[in-house]
Order: structure tokens, then sequence, then C-alpha cells
């Protein structure tokens, strides 16, 4: 493997990977979701893509290009240029201060689009234990210099999985929305949902079985690029209906549409503060 020494201005990984957007990564050592090392790991392509932060860089273990690194983790992204453009509050500036360096990461599209259709009604820490059950029964396990990494598993692997297998894994009902995707998934070519716009992505994506709006944004921000994508979780809608009446509605679509217009092409990185601000207490919200 090549060792990368990048430059990682504005970053903080350890709260990038531990904000709730990720199940692809994992820590070397503990839980991801939990405590242990400050290394983590994922695959790319097939390839094992190990990080650490040393003060303003990120050490990089890979064969992948410098460039694929700095994508995956979000640094190609101007984050100063993001919330410069943009109109801030005292909600927003309170979420900047006490978590900046957040980043947007960008997972491979296989894995974040099933851990999010399991995701419904479950706890973060549910939702990596899935990814993980999944990843340990038709994945692979790779050695690594005396480390075992886990791998998730490809198309190949992902179209194996049966109703019956994932229901004895404790996906419950799910397990029919994640068997009917594998196998839809294997005539999907991801790259060209990345040349639609928006809204076209978000219909392309809600073909999937189990995938609504909510699920749909979460795999168009966090792993196709789209950053205009902000997902309407329960914390996200608390917090409009709580500060943002303006924004804030019962339809989907609209709220959808109005955080938008508001934010415009950044608008996942607004939505990403304040809902890990809105989850950690830093902002009160009603209900």
């Amino acid at each position: 493997m090549t060792t990368h020494r990048i430059p990682a201005k504005h970053f903080d990984l350890e709260t990038t990977m531990t904000c709730g957007q990720t199940f692809s990564w994992h820590r070397t050592e503990g839980e991801l979701y939990g405590e242990g090392s400050d290394e983590f790991y994922t695959f790319r392509k097939g390839k094992p893509l190990l990080v650490r932060q040393e003060g303003d860089r990120v050490v990089a273990e890979t064969d992948l290009p410098a460039e694929e690194v700095r994508k995956a983790l979000g640094l190609d992204r101007d984050l100063e240029f993001i919330f410069n453009s943009v109109e801030k509050d005292e909600r927003i500036e309170r979420a900047m201060e006490e978590y900046w360096g957040l980043r947007i990461l960008q997972d491979e599209f296989l894995p974040t689009l099933i851990s999010y259709i399991t995701s419904s009604q479950m706890r973060i820490e549910r939702i990596k234990k899935m990814h993980n059950s999944i990843a340990e029964r038709y994945g692979q396990k790779v050695e690594y210099e005396g480390r075992e990494l886990l791998r998730y598993p490809d198309r190949d692997g992902i179209s194996r999985v049966t109703e019956e297998e994932l229901r004895d894994m404790g996906l419950g009902y799910r397990a029919e929305y994640v068997a009917e995707t594998a196998q839809m998934v294997q005539d999907v070519e991801e790259e060209q949902i990345r040349e639609l716009e928006y809204e076209d992505a978000r219909e392309e994506l809600k073909q999937f079985h189990g995938v609504g709006n909510k699920v749909a944004d979460c795999v168009l921000l966090f792993s196709l690029g789209f950053h205009e994508a902000a997902p309407l979780d329960t914390w996200a809608k608390k917090v409009l209906k709580t500060h943002y009446p303006e924004i804030h509605h019962d339809r989907y679509e609209t709220a959808s549409e109005n955080f938008r217009k508001r934010y415009g092409e950044n608008t996942g990185y607004i939505q990403e503060y304040l809902f890990h601000a809105a989850r950690n207490g830093l902002i009160e919200v009603e209900g």
C-alpha cells in the first residue's frame, strides 16, 4: 500500500465519522459509534482505505490515488466557501462552532443504499449492526498487517441474500425490501443516476423497494454527490418545525423544496450540521 499525507484544513475526522451519516466505515479497533481507535477504514473499488488524522493532515494507507481519498472524505469541498455562501443564523453559527470540520462523506453506492433501506425505525447503532451483519454473512474478511478488515459484499455477493436469511439476522419487515433491491440493483448503473437532475435522481432511486424520499435523499447526499439533498428525518423535521416554520411543511417534497430554495446547492451541509446539533441537544426542538 501507499501512504498519502493529505492536507486537511478545516477537517474533524472523528466528528465526520460519528455524526450518523455513514455505516460503511469502521474503526480498526472498537465500534464506529462507540469507543475505539482513532483510525478508520472502509473499502473502495475493492481496495482497503485506512485513514487517521494528524493535525491538519490525513494519513491514508491505500492503493487508491490521493484524489480518491479526498473525494471519499469530502476534502474536495471548500468548507469555508460553503458556509460563507449561505445566510447563517444563531443556530447555524452555534452548530458550526461546535462541529466545525464535519464533512459530508461520499461512500460507495451499494452499501449506502442497502444500509439506509434498513434504517427505518432504527437507531444509528442498530443500523450499523445490520450493516456489519450483512457484510459478515455475504462479504469478506480481509487480512491486512495482522488486522482483519470487514469488506461489504459486491453486487454478486449481495445477489445471494434471501429474505428468510435476512429475517433470521433481525431485519424484520425490512428483509423483503433488501432482498428485492439486491436483485434490482444488478441492472442499475450508478453513474447514470449521478448525471440526472436532483429531483429526477430522487425519483429514480425511489424505484427501489423500500426507498422513499428520505432514504433516497440520504443516498444522494452521502454517496452520489448531490449536496443539495437534505434528508428530512425526525430530527431535521423537528428543527424546521421549531425554528424554520417558513420552510417546514407536512408534505416532504414541499419542505425539501423550501429548504433547497433557502440554502441552495449546499443544503445538505446545513441539514447535517443542524441535525447533529439537534440530536445532541445543542439546539432545542419541540416534541
